[in-house]
């Protein structure tokens, strides 16, 4: 049966009164009075505690995903500077060892430049006689030619870069034989080499040794002076015994 509600109230510590028929053949209504205090403290209670949860699981997911994306920004402005520093280092890297690959290829050049050696020792093949004035002596025999300055066929000397240069040049005349020669360097006479034979029955020798400073392309060789080209030995005993020979100092 519907129960009829009288004195409704509102908040905590109130009474509910309801009244209802006590029989139902009977004329009159039972009344009684229900103290609903505690059931509302633990309404109350009950209430406040999902609110507290419901808040503390909210501000969770909240700092949780507040973290979350602050993490992702800050990773990926981690990658960022990662990947603009490491552009930056691998730039910088190539860029250095391209410039220590062309100072080492200098300096490799310039030890090479160094280190390049140049010199040459010839000697005849055979005896030279009567050879008219400012004649090339021939020797055209070369057992060294480091460089490849220096031309057997020609006999002459050409410079392969500029600098100092030793010159030595021996001759042997025979019995009452001249043979005067000189170093011809720059196209100028540079030094004579004298072995005056004709008065004395033995064979003479002579060697001169000159520094020449050249110039790329420059000759040098050794000719016969004033007609004194009279006879010059290709050997004395089993060995050569006439040679030019020069070197870079």
């Amino acid at each position: 049966m519907p129960l009829n509600e009288n004195n409704p109230c509102s908040g905590l510590g109130c009474r509910k009164t309801v009244s209802m028929p006590l029989l139902d053949q009977m004329k009159g209504n039972l009344k009684a009075e229900f103290d609903v205090s505690e059931m509302n403290k633990l309404l109350k209670a009950y209430i406040d505690q999902e609110i507290r949860s419901r808040v503390e699981i909210g501000l969770k997911n909240g700092v949780e995903n507040m973290i979350n994306l602050k993490m992702q920004q800050v990773h990926q402005e981690t990658e960022s500077v990662i990947d603009k520093n490491m552009s930056r280092y691998i730039s910088n890297f190539e860029s250095n060892m391209k410039k220590m690959k062309q100072d080492n290829e200098k300096e490799l050049n310039e030890m090479k430049k160094v280190s390049k050696k140049y010199a040459f020792f010839a000697t005849l093949s055979s005896d030279k006689n009567k050879l008219p004035d400012g004649t090339v002596v021939m020797f055209n025999m070369v057992p060294l030619n480091e460089g490849d300055a220096y031309d057997g066929t020609t006999g002459k000397f050409t410079c392969p870069e500029d600098g100092l240069y030793h010159f030595s040049w021996t001759t042997v005349s025979g019995d009452g034989q001249d043979f005067t020669s000189v170093l011809v360097a720059n196209d100028k006479n540079i030094a004579e080499n004298v072995v005056d034979s004709d008065s004395v029955s033995d064979t003479m020798t002579g060697t001169s040794n000159v520094i020449v400073r050249m110039i790329k392309g420059q000759k040098a060789w050794i000719a016969v002076q004033a007609n004194e080209g009279t006879h010059l030995d290709m050997k004395w005993g089993d060995s050569p015994c006439s040679m030019f020979s020069g070197f870079k100092v």
